[in-house]
């Protein structure tokens, strides 16, 4: 069975001879499940594959990229998260992860795959001659506004799954220290419930009953 998929951020950029869509998600994957994400290329460029386990067990998980060939180009067991580079050729791409070791927790993982190097306006745009045109000063100018505008995107990506595991565990902290604050309280009521009643037997006004003695007749 294929773990439910949350689709977080998905880029809108298509596809050009130049460069590749950058792509997130977050993904649930049950105890004792596994799923994989197939994403196809149309040329051969490096990529970047990064995830992380923001929630769950032990925040654990394995993971393998597959190519389309079949070859496993990266496996890793129980890691909390890595990030890669390769080289992507031409075809499908499989990235797996699996919790079938798991018998109890699920997994909460953010990953994402993006180009190693932003391409150009031009590339994206599909301007022939693309990058390799010679550039005036406000072509330049905007392209670098473009590379800077891309990297703050990537930052935004990681610092999402970053807010994502600090969320997590505050509200993980949060349900502790309620269930502390309650173990606290009732062992305070106890406590006192529990002296007022020793106090209260121990200031009791109990009256023995005592016997009369019997007066004793003296002999004239």
């Amino acid at each position: 069975m294929y773990a439910f998929i949350l689709a977080v951020f998905t880029s809108t950029l298509a596809y050009t001879q130049a460069f590749v869509d950058r792509e997130a998600y977050t993904v649930i994957i049950d105890h004792g499940e596994k799923t994989c994400y197939s994403k196809s290329f149309d040329m051969s460029i490096k990529v970047i594959f990064e995830y992380r386990v923001t929630a769950g067990g032990n925040k654990d998980i394995d993971a393998r990229v597959v190519s389309p060939n079949g070859l496993v180009i990266y496996k890793e067991l129980k890691k909390t998260g890595d990030e890669i580079s390769f080289m992507a050729s031409e075809g499908d791409f499989k990235f797996c992860f699996s919790n079938e070791f798991s018998t109890i927790s699920w997994k909460k993982i953010a990953f994402n795959i993006r180009p190693f190097e932003a391409a150009a306006l031009a590339d994206e745009s599909g301007e022939e001659g693309g990058g390799m045109a010679v550039k005036g000063p406000l072509e330049a100018f905007t392209d670098d506004i473009h590379l800077l505008t891309t990297a703050i995107v990537d930052y935004q990506m990681k610092y999402r799954v970053r807010e994502s595991m600090g969320r997590y565990i505050a509200q993980q902290l949060n349900v502790h220290v309620m269930w502390w604050s309650l173990g606290q309280a009732v062992i305070v009521l106890m406590t006192g419930f529990g002296q007022v009643f020793v106090f209260k037997r121990f200031f009791s006004d109990s009256k023995r009953p005592v016997k009369s003695v019997p007066k004793q007749s003296v002999p004239s």
